[in-house]
C-alpha cells in the first residue's frame, strides 16, 4: 500500500485498524515504517502527516519496513551442540541395532525430531505460512516445541531430494 494512501485512510481510522484489514503487518511495524519514512503525528490533529508528500506518496510503505534479523550464535557453539547430540543420537541408533539385529533400522533427522533430538541450526528466521488442516493436524500430534524442527526437517529433505538444497 502507498504512503499516501495510508496518510489519507489514518485521517478517518486509527492505524491499528488499517493495519488489521489492509496491511500484512503490524501496527507497530506500520508506525515504525512512517516515522522511517519521515512522517510524523501532530497533538490535535488526526492522522499523520508528512512535510514533503509527494516526495513519498508513491512509495509503498513496505519499502520502510525494517527486518529484523536473527540472533546468530557462534559457531563454535553450534558445532559443540550438535557435535553431542549428533553423537547422543548415534549412539542411541546402535543401542537400537543391538536390540533389534533382525530389523534394520535408521534414525534420520526427521525420526530425531520426532523424538526430541534438538539439533541447533546457525540462525532461525521467523516465516508464517498457511498449511492445510490435514498437514496441521499431524503437526499438533507432535510435541509443540519440536514442530518447528519437524517442518524444517520435512521441507529440508523434500529440496535436497528435489536438487534444490545439497
Amino acid at each position: 500500500m502507498k504512503i499516501g494512501d495510508v496518510l489519507a485512510m489514518t485521517r478517518k481510522e486509527p492505524l491499528e485498524e488499517i493495519a488489521k484489514q489492509y496491511l500484512t503487518i503490524g501496527k507497530t511495524a506500520a508506525r515504525q515504517a512512517l516515522k522511517n519514512a519521515g512522517c510524523y503525528c501532530k497533538r490535535g490533529t488526526r492522522g499523520w502527516h508528512h512535510d514533503n508528500l509527494t516526495q513519498v506518496a508513491d512509495r509503498s510503505i513496505y519499502e520502510f519496513v525494517e527486518t529484523r534479523r536473527a540472533k546468530v550464535k557462534s559457531s563454535r557453539d553450534n558445532e559443540k551442540a550438535i557435535s553431542v547430540l549428533t553423537a547422543r543420537a548415534d549412539a542411541q541408533i546402535e543401542a537400537d541395532k543391538r536390540a533389534n539385529k533382525d530389523e534394520p533400522y535408521e534414525l534420520d533427522a526427521i525420526d530425531r525430531i520426532i523424538f526430541r533430538e534438538q539439533l541447533e541450526r546457525d540462525a532461525k528466521t521467523y516465516k508464517g505460512f498457511y498449511w492445510d488442516a490435514d498437514i496441521i493436524e499431524f503437526i499438533n500430534t507432535v510435541a509443540e516445541k519440536d514442530q518447528n524442527e519437524l517442518m524444517n526437517e520435512i521441507v529440508r529433505s523434500v529440496l535436497v531430494q528435489k536438487g534444490f538444497l545439497t
